[in-house]
């Protein structure tokens, strides 16, 4: 978050150097032609960040460039502000001190931004200077006097208290980050009444319910709570009249937001993933420096006060002149807001008309980059977000939701409405993304929106025909799913009078058509040119799609049989994903002959599949073949030998599987994991392990049939770590074990008592050995975990 909180401290410097109070103390010192310089350079750096906004979600360098950078900015502030209101010129002295990053504030890896540095010496004494003013607390307090503590990183991995009471003296305190593995203690009502200076205060990712006295942090600038558990902030945050950033990213559990009527400077409130809030804040509408708001959640019916926190609304709130601006949480409120990045407008069902729609001014948002458009309840959060995905695990048990009593139902949904709503929508040329959830109109609106690069369309139901997307000449990736009365694909997707129909298309995925049963292509023009990823799914009835040659990926799960006809002629698969054909006996021998270059295989869940090709033999790019929940599957083809380059092969929930081929299967000089998993008539496993010679992980579980292991595991040279779950038959370990010299673990679990007999030919310690009872036990130099029944 260091870049969006740069941006608009720039902006505020480039408002103080034009002001005309420090243009006469720049008078005085002869110092107009150094902030004329100034301000035509921090335009540059505005473009350097953003450019380092979009680098720094996949470049940690980048982010900690940025955040470097941070802390330079705030001493630069503080520099300026006291240049501005005292008349008084720092030495040079002093700023190295007061700036100590200055010395590669402008460096860059790779080479392409002017680096301007200060020579070492210098920096070095710099540094020491202004020791006394930077802090990293873990445990024991140093001897430095807290009184002159400007920035504090306190780390702890334990409960404790948020803030030690030593710390109070440093009264000018205005960087404080918390780092802990853990939640805080209680911790006193007033404690940020000690650090009226602070500037940044950092909390992300811990449990801590905030107390009223965050209200009195008038200088604060940045407050960051990201990833958090609150439901609702105190109401006198609301006071934070300096605030410029509000970081609520991930809080799943935040309901509501008190009044930021009194953020008069607030840029960027940042709530995406704040999906439970139910309404937004009231005096959304003044924040004329608004910048960043992802989430819009339109008013339901007339305005409630319960919707907020009890006290959100200072003294006088409710007066009449100002009661009308409360009740109308409409997207007129949207009008004036200068927003940037990304906006999703929730609840568009509660929307009047078509001229309230309009009342959002979309059209002139110029800096939108995504728009997600949401009727119902429909999830959400399926917009793709990779940095919401990386964090979604910490709060699974959080996305359960039940529909509040505000909210519709799509049977309720007005079709005609929905369609004026939209038409009225309509956003500026520049979007990249946008979404469509739930929409219950009939059809879509012809909007040109030539930079889009990324199209969803979610539960769409009520629609008859896609939108015209075949145009789009930057489009990249689209994903379709849950249009319900959609019987055809063709023209109407594909636009007319277009030479090459998506040009720039690299990842397609329709998902939930029930009644699709034709999908055209288009013979005279070039369409899918460099389509890559194709994903179909649940499309029982779509038996007719073109055959885009440039595939590389395709994923079918839940269709019809029939549909592989079409996909003959594709020769540059390199994974392939057949799942849920429950009616599929065979997989076509050309479609793997063709497709030599095939890197992954998976075949999940086909009941009735009763054999594979022997094509399968020329897959000899092969690295990964995953066989699941293909019950009737009764024997593995020949030529397995041929698969050099596989390196992964799973089997499991083959109930009619006995045993691989009678030759068995050998030549696997690559395989490095073999896992063979609930196959309840598998008898034996014929397998050459002597050609094994990478296999790393075998993993035997739920086999109740299987009586033995081959004798030649003793070949398994890489051998790592070994298996053996609920196998009842399984009465003994061969002999060659005790020869596999790297075997790390052992894990046997649920299976006869006859192999404790097995583990003592091999001198292992097993009296102490009960059900589900882990030992580590001494075998030469290895760890080995066992368990017997």
């Amino acid at each position: 978050m260091a870049d969006i909180f740069l941006a608009p401290l720039l902006q505020v410097f480039y408002e103080k150097l034009a002001s005309p109070a420090l243009q006469k103390v720049a008078d005085l010192y002869n110092l107009t032609d150094d902030f004329q310089k100034l301000q035509q350079t921090l335009p540059i750096i505005q473009a350097l960040l953003k450019d380092a906004e979009e680098r720094q979600r996949s470049d940690r360098a980048v982010q900690i460039w940025l955040s470097n950078l941070n802390d330079a900015a705030c001493k630069a502030e503080d520099l300026l502000e006291e240049f501005t209101y005292k008349g008084k010129i720092p030495t040079g002295l002093e700023m190295l001190s007061r700036i100590p990053d200055l010395k590669d504030i402008l460096a860059c890896d790779d080479g392409s931004i002017t680096v301007y540095k200060i020579h070492d010496l210098i920096y070095d004494l710099a540094r020491s200077i202004a020791r006394n003013e930077y802090l990293i607390l873990e445990n024991a307090f140093p001897q430095s006097d807290l009184a002159q503590i400007r920035h504090l990183s306190i780390v702890r991995d334990y409960r404790s208290s948020l803030i030690p009471e030593a710390l109070y003296r440093a009264k000018h305190l205005r960087t404080l980050l918390v780092v802990s593995g853990g939640g805080f203690g209680g911790d006193p009502a007033d404690m940020f009444s000690h650090f009226s200076y602070l500037r940044v205060l950092d909390l992300s990712g811990y449990d801590i319910k905030l107390p009223d006295s965050i209200g009195k942090l008038h200088c604060l600038k940045y407050l960051d709570l990201s990833k958090t558990h609150i439901e609702e902030l105190p109401s006198t945050a609301s006071s934070l009249r300096s605030l410029l950033i509000l970081n609520l990213f991930g809080c799943y559990n935040l309901k509501r937001l008190p009044s930021v009527n009194g953020m008069t400077e607030l840029r960027h409130l940042n709530i995406s993933g704040c999906e439970k809030l139910t309404a937004m804040p009231s005096g959304i509408g003044k924040l004329v420096h608004l910048q960043t708001l992802p989430i819009y959640v339109v008013r339901s019916g007339a305005f409630s006060p319960g919707a907020f926190s009890p006290g959100a609304f200072p003294p006088g709130a409710f007066s009449p002149g100002a009661s009308l601006d409360l009740q109308r949480f409409d997207l007129s409120i949207l009008r004036n807001l200068k927003l940037r990045g990304e906006l999703k407008i929730k609840h568009l069902e509660r929307v009047v008309n078509g001229d309230e729609a309009e009342e959002a001014n979309l059209m002139n948002k110029e800096y939108l980059k995504s728009l997600g458009l949401c009727w119902g309840n429909d999830d959400t959060s399926l917009f793709p977000n990779p940095a919401l995905e990386a964090s979604t695990a910490r709060f699974l048990e959080r996305k359960h939701r039940t529909p509040g009593p505000s909210q519709t139902n799509r049977g309720e949904m007005d079709g005609d409405l929905g369609a004026e709503v939209l038409a009225h929508l309509q956003p500026h040329q520049n979007l990249q993304r946008l979404f469509v959830v739930g929409y219950p109109g009939l059809s879509f609106p012809h909007w040109r929106l030539p930079k889009l690069t990324m199209v969803v369309l979610i539960n769409c139901r009520g629609c008859l025909h896609l939108p015209t997307l075949g145009h789009l000449p930057l489009l990249e990736t689209l994903r379709m799913e849950g249009t319900a009365e959609v019987t055809s694909i063709g023209i109407e997707f594909y636009g007319e009078n277009t030479p090459i129909i998506f040009p720039s298309l690299l990842e397609l995925t329709i998902g939930d058509f029930p009644v699709l049963q034709e999908w055209s292509s288009m013979d005279s023009r070039e369409t899918f040119p460099k389509l890559s990823k194709l994903t179909v799914r649940k499309c029982p009835n779509l038996i007719v799609m073109p055959s885009v040659l440039s595939l590389q990926h395709l994923e079918l799960h839940d269709c019809n049989p029939r549909i592989l006809r079409s996909l003959e002629n594709l020769t540059l698969l390199s994974d392939l994903v057949i799942k849920g054909f429950t009616e599929l006996l065979s997989l076509p021998g050309i479609l793997l002959r063709n497709n030599c270059l095939l890197r992954s295989l998976k075949v999940i869940s086909c009941p009735k599949l009763h054999s594979l090709p022997s094509e399968l033999e020329n897959l000899t790019s092969l690295k990964s073949l995953t066989i699941r929940w293909c019950e009737e599957l009764s024997s593995l083809p020949l030529g397995f030998q041929n698969l050099t380059a596989l390196e992964s092969l799973e089997i499991g929930d083959c109930h009619s599987l006995i045993s691989p081929p009678q030759e068995g299967i050998g030549g696997l000089s690559s395989l490095r994991t073999l896992s063979i998993e609930n196959c309840s008539n598998l008898a034996s496993i014929s397998m050459k392990f002597q050609d094994f010679t990478a296999l790393e992980h075998l993993t035997i579980m739920y086999c109740p049939s299987l009586a033995a292991l081959p004798d030649d595991l003793q070949y398994l040279s890489a051998i790592r770590s070994l298996t053996i779950l609920e196998c009842p038959e399984l009465a003994f370990l061969p002999e060659g074990l005790q020869h596999a010299t790297t075997l790390q673990t052992l894990e046997i679990r649920s299976c006869p008592s006859e192999i404790q007999r097995s583990c003592q030919l091999f001198n292992l310690n097993t009296d102490n050995c009960t059900l589900h009872d882990f030992r580590y036990l001494s075998w030469q130099t290895r760890w080995l975990s066992l368990t017997r029944s």
